[in-house]
């Protein structure tokens, strides 16, 4: 009987061999990569951390295939003190707990404000990540307070000027791979201003609205948890899709009314929040905690963010360059899409050879 069992079990499993994907659902999109995101693991206990292992496992029940990776916008402090080192071993170990193939090297987590300096951290500056490139921005190159702090603005311009050289580098180059921009602090005007939290927000705006229009660039961000500064444009899931209006604060004025209002070229959205947040929960505002993943397909760049009760949001974006660009490393966008295909397959593999040893062993 058990090995009568067991040849039904393979005949059934090898029956789906060349079947695509895992799920005729949410995730059956033909998407060839998936990035995780989420930020602000803030909380009086470990219950942020166990969080996002729930969140992880209502993704993978839907479908989700194994992440290429994970961004990791900053904070991580457990009650009230610094826990950065650990908190970053924690994601890791939440995420592999959930997906045993997937790669820890490639969980990305920068610094935020409630966060020392530690080794985790991978340092600010450009990254190719393979499907797409990867510009990060730690606190200590574009902190909160900016008012407060001599020499501020000349840094973020520094910051801001090596990003451009970065992002005019790919379009000279012909990279057309999706860009993703993570920094812990927003961009957008907030009343968080009024004390000086992003006051040079703009040099940082201006570098990536500038490629924005040949480069399909998402730009990603944490830090606005706390109050309810963003209820005008969302609450605690905010998506801004080029061609949208967004009032970004003007250089060295912190005041209510003072920001000038531009159109957005690239895609502008907040990681998801996932210890705690203020915001308001009206019918333009939510206070939902969720954990974001982007998905590339050869046409879109989608947006999905999900929360305790499952799916929550979705947001897709055309691409201005689709799949076949060649980057200034030599890589296509092809290789990519057919490394994430052998990706897909070792992960089927792995799964299989799961379930025949514990069918054998039963």
């Amino acid at each position: 009987m058990k090995k009568l069992l067991s040849i039904v079990l393979c005949a059934l499993l090898l029956a789906g061999l060349f079947v695509p994907g895992t799920a005729a659902g949410r995730f059956d999109d033909g998407a060839y990569a998936s990035v995780l995101t989420g930020s602000d693991f803030q909380a009086y206990g470990a219950e942020a951390y166990e969080r996002f292992g729930r969140l992880l496992t209502l993704m993978k029940n839907d479908g989700l295939e194994t992440p290429d990776s994970m961004l990791v916008g900053g904070d991580y402090t457990k009650l009230l003190f610094d826990y950065a080192a650990p908190g970053i071993s924690q994601i890791r170990d939440q995420l592999t707990a959930v997906y045993p193939e997937a790669d820890r090297e490639r969980v990305v987590c920068i610094q935020g404000n409630h966060d020392n300096p530690v080794s985790g951290f991978t340092k600010t500056g450009f990254y190719d990540m393979g499907v797409y490139n990867l510009y990060v921005i730690n606190e200590d190159d574009f902190p909160w307070l900016q008012g407060l702090r001599p020499g501020v603005e000349l840094h973020v311009k520094k910051v801001a000027a090596d990003l451009e050289k970065h992002l005019n580098d790919l379009i000279a180059a012909g990279d057309t791979r999706p860009v993703l921009v993570m920094t812990h602090l927003p961009l957008h005007h907030s009343s968080r201003v009024l004390y000086s939290d992003n006051l040079y927000a703009s040099y940082i705006f201006n570098a990536l609205n500038a490629a924005g229009r040949t480069l399909d660039i998402v730009f990603l961000f944490g830090h606005q948890h706390s109050g309810d500064y963003d209820d005008y444009i969302g609450g605690a899931v905010n998506f801004m899709a080029p061609g949208d209006t967004i009032r970004v604060p003007k250089a060295g004025m912190p005041g209510e009314n003072a920001y000038t209002e531009e159109t957005l070229t690239f895609t502008y959205t907040n990681c998801g929040y996932i210890g705690y947040t203020n915001n308001n929960n009206t019918e333009t505002s939510t206070d939902a905690l969720t954990l974001g993943v982007i998905r590339f397909t050869d046409d879109e760049i989608k947006v999905i963010k999900y929360s305790e009760n499952g799916f929550f949001r979705e947001d897709n974006v055309a691409r201005k360059n689709k799949v076949g660009g060649v980057s200034a490393g030599g890589v296509t966008l092809f290789s990519a899409k057919l490394w994430a295909l052998e990706n897909r397959i070792f992960t089927w593999l792995f799964n299989l050879i799961a379930k025949l040893k514990a069918l054998l062993a039963f």
